[in-house]
């Protein structure tokens, strides 16, 4: 709507409001006094001098006032009476007045086009109100409408929360688990609750005991809900205090809240829904089956049970089930040798299958009846003993074991021999250890002429009495009174490359012993005695041909050892017989020369790693890489940097800083270091270089990109709130941030802080009815050491908006003359809108008929922050 720009002071609405009421109550008692002396000239002139005090305050006032038309007016409740509300005008010369119609039981009627509300109205007892409204002539009659105008009564927080109870009383289980409700409260607001005069916000404002100020409540701010925090989950026990008293508030969210409070009595008592022990079942148990072990039972009655494995498929089957009881059956005999102990998981659901609870874990361990025989390993046992072998002499071990639990009475085995066959010269040739299942000689003399073999029954038992037979063959073999010989007194030498492979078998070497053959006495066991401090080679013996085969097992070194002497022995796993000893027949030598391979360089490091500020200067030192090469040869370096951020010394390998660092661009950088031989590059190796870049407070703090702009739609009110957000590119070094906006003539500003990155401005720039704009500087420090302090604008427009809430950006196009004239058009046009008001004035004066609506004597009723709609121009 287009203003005239008069110099003419333009009273608030309140000041018109105000104005109309007095006129109106000076009116109706000079009304009074003519109407007994009937000198209605006087009154009409009254009229005219009224409608002219009107005029000449505020010819160009923000008058709520426009066409008759179906419409929605908002007013404030609890307004004092008599309140105008609205003007009505017309276009039709034939309107002369306006009308309500219908009975509106005085609450409402027109005065002088004026929609007035004549007394104070409450929007929780009635929320709207529907006007039908007629444009009227001289005779009363129709001629305009009717239009349906709906007064809307806009809230204002003028009633407190209200609980729906005065205490409200509920039960928690001790180890109820934290954040799940288990009561809530509840409160209601009269107000509108589409405002947030309505909106209920709950908070706890004490707990009674909490003699070591822990909480062990909380409750959720919306629904009002009531949980126990960590502390309550882990410290609430019914033993040590089973009655807490909560003082809840319960607070609108209007700018001037208004609140009440509760009492809560919280009786804690025993969980019942707790694991139990670990349960031991016995295996192969001959009770009928399902057989109830262990009741569980939720804290309430209804609960649905169910019990699983605890992992799926853990068990080949899964022997438990649960009634709706909550007793928990195995279903069938268990066998310790298949499973040894179950993890179950057993859940309380509601209803609809959801947890009520965390799944209790129960343990059940199957315990162990002797219902497995000892076995022997193997079934027969073959051990070898010379004939010269002396009383107490170690044979060999009898082993057997027992699938019954390891370490329990059921795995206790003993040893017996039984029976022995031949039972010549002596029937009792051998002994063993009870427990430990050892053969030993022990008496008689072994003669493999008439006894070559011996069998022996061996009875093994278990301490409950189960026992088995296992059957030891025992041959006596001729004496051990040959030493092995070796055919040759030395080998090679042999020729080996440094790089021959791991396992690689190098020669076989061969010695001979002239005793039984296949026996311990004939047998040859081949070991290095000397020459080989590192272990580098070993020798296996060919069981068939006693044949020893001589392999690599540590990687030859060149520049370690560049020939080898081996001196080799050769012996039997067998004792030799008294007087007979190994000589020098029974060793050998073998010569190794090794090759040298040209290997390339070594680093003295697997890796490296390194941090560096990213402030550092060009030319700046990093580290040092080192390599030798095993040869000797002189070492090159170079470096492969894919930023090209850092250089290496190819003599040196020292690594040094080319280019500039930014850790908000790369925070890390992974190169490769390579040596080589000098004169052979192909001679290389590499390693792997790892840069770390400390973050230095480089960059200053700014404000993100939606924080630099904000619009306020007209009419602007006198505060306005926004949330700006800054952002700095030192992640190490940015927020939490500090703000603050300089002081600026003419405006109030304020700054808040939300959090280390957010934070509120709040404007005061009083009312505006025109588009303007505003730049503030706000300053935003950021928390390095030192800290930067970055500058940064924000722009405000107060302008007319679109339904988006954004600026309205008008069609240019007009040229300066076409303003002009549009500007005359518009005073031309107010002008002869004021004519057109006192030539109605002066009609009304001779018609000698006065408007017949409800008149009142109405009151100034407006507060300064009511928002009228404006008449569509």
């Amino acid at each position: 709507m287009q203003r005239s720009h008069w110099a003419v002071t333009i009273p608030s609405r309140r000041d018109l409001s105000t104005l109309f009421v007095k006129v109106h109550q000076l009116y109706f008692i000079r009304y009074s006094d003519t109407m007994k002396a009937s000198n209605h000239q006087n009154n009409d002139k009254l009229l005219l001098l009224i409608l002219a005090v009107i005029l000449t305050t505020g010819i160009n006032a923000n008058l709520p006032k426009g066409p008759l038309m179906t419409m929605e007016l908002p007013i404030t409740e609890e307004f004092t009476a008599p309140l105008m509300i609205y003007q009505f005008t017309s276009e039709n010369v034939d309107v002369k007045t306006f009308a309500i119609i219908g009975e509106t039981k005085g609450v409402f009627n027109i005065f002088d086009n004026w929609l007035v509300a004549n007394v104070t109205l409450d929007r929780e007892e009635k929320a709207s109100y529907e006007l039908k409204i007629v444009g009227q002539n001289n005779a009363q009659e129709t001629v305009e409408g009717p239009e349906v105008v709906t007064i809307l009564l806009r809230d204002i927080n003028d009633h407190q929360p209200i609980f729906t109870e005065q205490q409200f009383d509920g039960v928690v289980r001790q180890k109820s688990r934290p954040g799940k409700p288990f009561m809530s409260v509840t409160a209601t607001d009269l107000d509108d609750p589409e405002t947030p005069n309505a909106k209920i916000y709950y908070s706890i404002l004490q707990q009674i005991p909490n003699s070591n100020d822990i909480m062990f409540f909380q409750i959720d701010n919306q629904t009002g809900k009531i949980s126990t925090t960590e502390d309550g989950y882990q410290s609430l026990d019914p033993n040590v205090e089973s009655i807490y008293q909560l003082i809840v508030s319960a607070n609108d969210a209007a700018v001037l809240s208004l609140s009440t409070n509760a009492a809560v009595k919280i009786t804690v008592k025993e969980n019942l829904w707790k694991a139990p022990d670990k349960i031991h079942i016995t295996e192969n148990s001959t009770d009928p089956h399902p057989k109830t072990f262990i009741q569980v039972q939720w804290n309430e009655p209804g609960a649905i049970y169910e019990v699983k494995p605890k992992v799926e498929l853990a068990y080949p089957k899964f022997p438990f089930a649960v009634d709706a009881s909550g007793n928990i059956n195995v279903t069938e005999p268990l066998d310790r040798e298949q499973i040894s102990e179950y993890i179950l998981l057993v859940y309380a659901l509601d209803e609809n299958r959801e947890p009520l609870e965390e799944p209790l874990e129960i343990t059940i361990i199957v315990e162990d009846i002797n219902d497995n025989y000892p076995i022997c390993n193997p079934e027969v046992k073959f051990l070898e003993v010379q004939e010269n072998e002396p009383i107490g002499s170690y044979i060999g071990t009898v082993l057997a074991n027992d699938m019954d639990e390891d370490g329990s009475v059921n795995t206790l085995l003993r040893y017996k021999i039984i029976d022995q066959e031949p039972k010549i010269p002596e029937d009792d040739m051998f002994s063993i250890d009870d427990f430990k299942g050892e053969i030993k000689r022990f008496q008689g003399h072994l003669v493999k002429r008439i006894a070559p073999d011996y069998i022996l029954t061996v009875l093994v038992s278990d301490q409950p009495g189960l026992s088995t037979e296992c059957i030891v063959n025992i041959s006596v073999i001729d004496i051990n009174d040959k030493i092995p010989i070796f055919q040759k007194s030395e080998y090679g030498p042999i020729t080996l490359r440094e790089d021959t492979s791991l396992d690689t078998v190098l020669i076989e070497i061969q010695a001979t012993d002239d005793d039984e053959p296949f026996t311990g006495s004939s047998e040859i066991e081949y070991h290095v005695v000397e020459g080989d401090i590192n272990g580098t080679f070993k020798i296996i013996t060919d069981q068939k041909t006693n044949k020893g085969k001589v392999q690599l097992v540590k990687p030859l070194d060149f520049e370690e050892y560049s020939s080898y002497m081996l001196r080799i022995s050769a012996t039997n796993p067998e004792p030799l017989v008294e007087g007979v000893e190994y000589n020098s027949s029974s060793f050998t030598f073998l010569f190794i020369n090794v090759t040298d391979t040209d290997e390339p360089p070594e680093f003295l490091e697997s890796s490296y790693r390194k941090w560096i500020f990213e402030n550092a200067s060009l030319g700046d030192f990093l580290l040092e890489v080192e390599a030798k090469d095993p040869e000797g040869a002189e070492v090159s370096y170079s470096l492969q940097d894919p930023l090209q951020l850092f250089r290496i010394d190819s003599k040196t390998g020292e690594i040094f800083v080319k280019n500039e660092l930014d850790a908000e661009k790369q925070n890390n950088l992974k190169m490769k270091a390579f040596a080589m031989e000098k004169d052979k590059p192909k001679k290389s190796t590499s390693v792997e270089v790892s840069v770390y870049f400390n973050d230095v407070n480089d960059n200053a703090p700014k404000l993100a990109k939606d924080s630099s702009q904000f619009s306020i739609c007209l009419p602007a009110v006198e505060e306005k709130k926004i949330i700006i957000h800054a952002v700095d590119d030192d992640k190490e070094n940015g927020p939490p941030f500090t703000f603050s906006i300089p002081a600026d003539p003419g405006k109030e500003l304020k700054v808040e802080t939300i959090n280390g990155t957010h934070a509120y401005v709040t404007m005061k720039f009083g009312r505006h009815s025109e588009e303007t704009k505003y730049n503030l500087r706000v300053l935003i420090t950021d928390s390095g050491s030192p800290p930067l302090q970055g500058i940064d604008n924000i722009t405000v427009a107060v302008c007319k908006c679109t339904d988006k809430n954004a600026c309205f950006i008008p069609v240019e196009g007009l040229s300066g003359s076409s303003k002009v004239a549009l500007a005359v058009g518009i005073l031309l046009g107010t002008f002869a809108f004021i004519g057109l008001i006192l030539a109605v004035v002066l009609l009304k004066m001779k018609s000698k008929k006065g408007g017949k609506g409800d008149k009142i004597d109405p009151k100034a009723a407006r507060t300064e922050n009511e928002i009228i709609p404006l008449a569509n121009a």
